[in-house]
């Protein structure tokens, strides 16, 4: 199975979340984040996630507007991880934010409120669609983002 995500902008968080609600969302996480983004070819993502639940490695690959997720997992060593990839890479970008996790039917619902930058819906599962983000989560003419976060 491959886990793909799609990225829009968003305005107005609180009602987006109150049709989540209605539709029978269930919130399932919320927690700060702090993303240590490394410098990677164009269309990768590699960055360092921490937060409450502890620390984590995320890859993705761009594919046709959507991002494949190749990789995530919680990582142990994470300061001896980090320095390992600044030496290889360098640090591009840090970002800071907050993100609130839902559940609906197969699809896995991100708030990712990035401070200094704006508020982002990013749904991920199987092959999820544009017609899901603009007639269930009811979004009108959403602003698709298909690039990296660090990017914007």
């Amino acid at each position: 199975m491959m886990i793909q995500e799609i990225k829009a902008k968003v305005y107005d968080v609180q009602e987006i979340e109150r049709r989540l609600m209605q539709n029978g969302a269930k919130v399932i996480d919320q927690t700060y984040f702090i993303d240590t983004y490394f410098h990677q070819p164009k269309g990768g993502v590699l960055k360092i996630v921490e937060k409450k639940k502890g620390a984590f490695i995320n890859i993705f690959q761009a594919i046709d507007g959507k991002f494949e997720v190749v990789k995530d997992e919680q990582i142990d060593n994470l300061e001896e991880l980090k320095r390992k990839l600044v030496a290889q890479y360098g640090i591009k970008r840090i970002m800071k934010g907050s993100r609130k996790f839902f559940q609906l039917r197969n699809y896995q619902i991100i708030f990712n409120l990035i401070d200094d930058v704006g508020n982002f819906i990013i749904v991920t599962g199987e092959n999820p669609s544009k017609e899901f983000v603009e007639k269930d989560l009811g979004i009108k003419k959403p602003e698709y983002i298909t690039v990296s976060f660090d990017e914007v």
